[in-house]
């Protein structure tokens, strides 16, 4: 390039639990800016019309980073969330029991991905795929014109409820990560911005974060539509407690591949 400090930083987000330096990349973030949060300190000058400025001290309390994960993974997702994750191994259900509506879904317990068995309360009857029932995304469907559904509309009635009919349900479930949000305080983590120029020369740059908070910074997308959907993340940069010393970095510092003409 013949421009040697034009910007187009590419690279990746990495994080870890403070005060460890175990980083991690735990989403990929795109449209990443930095902007610090600053208090103006002044004293006005009586002596002149208008009082003018006198002195003053700009002191940065903070400095808040905002980007867009085009990647979130479900440990980003409970730090974000202020949750937790843990890892829930496969594994089959045997003859759950369920209340089934015609027209309407049973939610399993787990997440269902093969069902092996939907009977009667009894075990007598046993219900068949694509005619009585279909499973779907999160859970099992009752269909229309089934044997399962004329069973349901034979029972007799209970005024004022929709007709139901107990069942069993055995199926087969995958390993999942369940994420409880909301369910613990603020936590605090090092971030790490590691960076190559594809514009300028091609230079490397790392940015260190001592201390941080991460948190959305918007709505999180649940249902996309005709593109990808991104995660408004916000990570506010805050000063290390454990930095003290006069002309130390507290926040962030920047490295800068140095490159000359």
């Amino acid at each position: 390039m013949t421009q040697l400090y034009t910007q187009l930083f590419r690279g990746i987000t990495e994080v870890a639990n403070y005060p460890g330096h175990n980083y991690e990349e735990i989403f990929k973030l795109q449209n990443v800016s930095a902007e610090p949060e600053t208090t103006e300190i002044l004293v006005n000058n009586p002596t002149r019309i208008g009082q003018p400025e006198l002195d003053g001290v700009t002191s940065t309390t903070a400095i808040n980073v905002v980007g867009e994960a085009v990647d979130f993974s479900p440990r980003a997702a409970a730090i974000a969330l202020y949750g937790s994750v843990e890892r829930v191994p496969s594994g089959s259900a045997v003859e759950e029991p369920h209340d089934a509506y015609v027209g309407g879904t049973m939610l399993t317990a787990h997440i269902p991905m093969e069902v092996t068995a939907l009977t009667s309360e009894d075990g007598e009857t046993e219900y068949e795929p694509g005619e009585d029932y279909a499973l779907t995304y999160g859970g099992i469907r009752v269909l229309d014109g089934g044997a399962l559904a004329a069973a349901i509309a034979a029972v007799t009635p209970v005024p004022g409820q929709q007709n139901r009919l107990p069942v069993l349900i055995s199926y087969a479930y995958p390993t999942v990560d369940l994420i409880k949000p909301f369910t613990q305080g603020r936590k605090y983590f090092r971030v790490a911005f590691s960076q190559i120029n594809e514009g300028g020369a091609n230079e490397r740059r790392r940015v260190k974060c001592h201390y941080a908070r991460i948190s959305l910074n918007g709505g999180m997308p649940l249902n996309q539509g005709a593109e990808f959907g991104v995660i408004p993340v916000s990570i506010r940069l805050l000063s290390d407690p454990n930095i003290f010393e006069p002309g130390e970095a507290a926040i962030w510092q920047i490295e800068h591949q140095a490159v000359e003409a």
